[in-house]
């Protein structure tokens, strides 16, 4: 009995999960995008999300987040205007990067790009579902932080009653300032600028090592 347990255990971790360093980041990204199987397990003003168990929040106001995992630090902003307006996605796919693609599945749109940053140091910048999350790894940690914050983006549910309210008060005014999450940062520099300008406390930004 006990030899039999054992065996379907190690049928179904063989069979339910894929090593996500042996697949391509397309793989990743549509899996991501089509699973039925992720539930929201985060609450914040105006979303939720699911937050893989691997990460934990460091930093959370207005609608934005900062979360850690693996000694990198993940910079979440939710666009909650775009999404109520329906903003058209205006990602055009950029040849020069080190990966570049457009992601469209159903209703939903977004883009991602990987840039390399300085020597084994890569930004990615991934937009999905009105909402954008930043991340600077090493390349051999590419495939894993994709897969993180894919898992997040496109599991974001808006709270529709709370935006429309929250659209009619202050409470959007000085969000629609911020990060315009249809542009990307690329490789030229301006993830130091953002992050030295960045309304981020610095104490919570312990990443400094891989953007100067």
């Amino acid at each position: 009995m006990k030899k039999y347990f054992i065996l379907v255990v190690l049928f179904l971790f063989l069979c339910g999960c894929k090593n996500v360093n042996k697949i391509s980041i397309d793989e990743i990204v549509n899996d991501a995008v089509s699973s039925k199987r992720i539930n929201t397990n985060t609450i914040k003003v105006g979303y939720k999300y699911y937050k893989p168990a691997q990460m934990s929040v460091i930093k959370s106001f207005d609608y934005n987040e900062v979360l850690r995992s693996n000694g990198s630090n993940y910079y979440l902003y939710t666009d909650v205007v775009a999404y109520f307006n329906k903003a058209e996605n205006t990602y055009k796919e950029n040849d020069l990067a080190y990966y570049s693609k457009r992601i469209d599945y159903k209703d939903k749109t977004g883009y991602i790009e990987i840039n390399e940053y300085k020597s084994n140091q890569y930004l990615i910048e991934i937009m999905y579902n009105y909402a954008k999350i930043e991340v600077m790894v090493e390349k051999k940690n590419i495939n894993v932080a994709v897969s993180y914050v894919m898992s997040i983006l496109s599991s974001i549910e808006y709270n529709d009653v709370y935006i429309s309210s929250a659209l009619g008060t202050d409470a959007l005014n000085t969000y629609e300032e911020s990060i315009n999450i249809f542009e990307t940062k690329g490789s030229e520099g301006s993830t130091l600028k953002y992050v030295e300008d960045s309304h981020y406390d610095k104490d919570v930004l312990p990443d400094m090592d891989l953007v100067n």
